[in-house]
């Protein structure tokens, strides 16, 4: 009895992105001192840094609620 021919499947599907390479290259997280520096070094003032580090935008942003008091 002679084999019969094997079927391919007309179109391949797309090869899955790999996500481990971008899981890798994370941005180094900033500790709270360089926080401060960095608005100290664009604001300046005292209070104008207190309110940008307390400030609703810098709590979603960086992903936790500084309180300066």
């Amino acid at each position: 009895m002679p084999k019969k021919p094997m079927k391919y499947q007309a179109r391949r599907p797309m090869p899955r992105i790999r996500t481990s390479a971008r899981a890798r290259a994370t941005a180094p997280a900033l500790t709270l001192g360089e926080l401060i520096a960095a608005a100290y070094d664009t604001c300046g003032d005292t209070r104008t840094v207190s309110r940008v580090l307390g400030s609703c935008t810098m709590a979603e942003r960086i992903g936790l609620h500084v309180i300066v008091g």
